[in-house]
């Protein structure tokens, strides 16, 4: 084979190549010549990303976990604000025994409302808010959400609540007045609670800021290693595009050369 056909040839097979890995690049959206060093870096930001990712899933879980409480307080709130006004309203000593009981009715059904919206109040199976009653003693165990892979740190969520009991009596004048003590207590403790829940969830908050801002922040890094340059990268496949059509132009030539020379030399 002539050199300058053979040469020709070595300059399509590069310029091919360079295509190729262009084009690779451009569909992929990843460059094909990292080196070794930005690949390490790379794997770490992306571990760094996928941890932060899941650390801002469990933030935001443990955020969702303490809304289901915080919703089933403020439905047990309207209850026991009834509760109230019906036991105010037997107090009133104008009322016979059986309007208080009628009163002492109601009264019972919106206890039953609330014990069942506390038993309800549960996320993936597990209490959001348990009451600690005298009727219902025993505490349930507090819940951790890992929310920075960085230092192992976790917020800690105590679903547990101290009221007392739901047992109203309105039968008389006298004891329906007692209850309204009870009634305020029960209200303040679940207020009490309700501002814990929300200073958990301005934690939860934070920590959702947070591993965004490192998702963005090693996005961004792990972007600048294996991102591919459109530019350069269209660039080269024009370059290459050109590179092979010249080196086809110039062996069509070539060969056409030679042939000419082998008939006058025949």
């Amino acid at each position: 084979m002539p050199i300058g056909i053979y040469s020709a040839q070595t300059g399509m097979v590069q310029a091919q190549r360079t295509f190729e890995k262009a084009a690779e690049s451009i569909a992929s959206g990843i460059k094909q010549d990292i080196n070794p060093a930005d690949i390490y870096v790379a794997t770490g930001l992306d571990t760094s990303i996928r941890a932060a990712q899941k650390a801002m899933e469990n933030a935001q879980t443990g955020y969702n976990f303490t809304s289901v409480a915080d919703n089933a307080l403020g439905s047990v709130t309207q209850n026991l604000q009834r509760i109230r006004e019906l036991s105010m309203q037997a107090a009133n000593g104008v009322y016979s025994d059986s309007q208080r009981a009628v009163m002492q009715e109601e009264i019972n059904q919106n206890v039953e409302q609330i014990k069942q919206t506390l038993n309800q109040a549960t996320f993936n199976g597990k209490p959001t808010i348990n009451a600690v009653t005298p009727e219902n003693p025993d505490a349930v165990a507090a819940v951790d959400f890992m929310v920075n892979p960085a230092n192992s740190s976790a917020i800690t969520y105590d679903p547990n609540i101290t009221l007392d009991s739901l047992n109203f009596d309105v039968s008389t004048s006298e004891s329906a007045a007692a209850s309204l003590d009870s009634i305020d207590a029960m209200i303040g403790e679940i207020n009490s609670k309700r501002g814990e829940i929300g200073a958990v969830q301005t934690s939860f908050e934070g920590a959702i800021n947070q591993q965004m801002t490192n998702i963005m922040s090693n996005s961004s890094a792990l972007s600048s290693i294996q991102d591919t340059d459109y530019i350069t990268a269209i660039t080269d496949l024009k370059k290459a595009q050109f590179s092979m059509e010249l080196m086809a132009k110039v062996m069509k030539t070539m060969m056409e050369t030679d042939r000419y020379v082998l008939n006058l030399l025949q």
